[in-house]
């Protein structure tokens, strides 16, 4: 053999260390990528969560507006008895202009209670005395004519919901008596 070839097959005596450089800046950049992909998707797992109890807050308060309407229109003296304090408290229909703060909400359904995959959210609600409609107040569509139509009263319904420590939602409706003339 001669000189040239056996070169060839000794190892280097100096190296420079150059691909464990490359190596580790490489690792270093991955690392970097997976913990900004960790954290994002950390935060789109939060933001789904908080999306799912908002509608479960959303469908709690819209049975709370549901259970207001019916127990409005499950006693037919509020379509011609004007509330009073003491209403405010035994059936939750308050007198104009009560303070959302002094009502006395009532409790309504609970969104889950019959479904075990569905956590319990509650609802509450109360309902507001505004005094009889009338006919300039309306907007839209066509307004009937005084001869064949008698005003009522109006109400709003207020409901809200809560789940411990989970979004909350109040949501109002208002519903306006018109009676027909006999």
């Amino acid at each position: 053999m001669n000189a040239i070839q056996c070169n060839a097959f000794r190892p280097r005596r100096r190296q420079a260390g150059i691909s464990l450089l490359v190596v580790l800046i490489l690792l270093l950049v991955t690392s970097v990528l997976g913990i900004a992909v960790l954290r994002s998707s950390a935060m789109q797992e939060r933001m789904s969560g908080n999306m799912y109890d908002r509608s479960l807050a959303m469908q709690a308060a819209e049975l709370g507006l549901n259970a207001g309407q019916q127990a409005l229109n499950a006693a037919p003296k509020w379509q011609d008895t004007v509330p009073v304090d003491q209403d405010c408290i035994d059936s939750s229909i308050c007198p104009t202009f009560k303070k959302q703060g002094e009502a006395t909400w009532r409790a309504g359904p609970i969104l889950g209670a019959s479904d075990s995959n569905v956590p319990d959210t509650p609802s509450d609600y109360w309902i507001e005395y505004l005094g009889i409609n009338q006919a300039h107040m309306e907007t839209g569509g066509t307004i009937p004519s005084p001869d064949s139509v008698t005003t009522g009263p109006m109400y709003r319904i207020t409901a809200r919901s809560q789940g411990n420590g989970r979004a909350e939602v109040i949501l109002q409706n208002d519903v306006i008596y018109r009676f027909p003339r006999l």
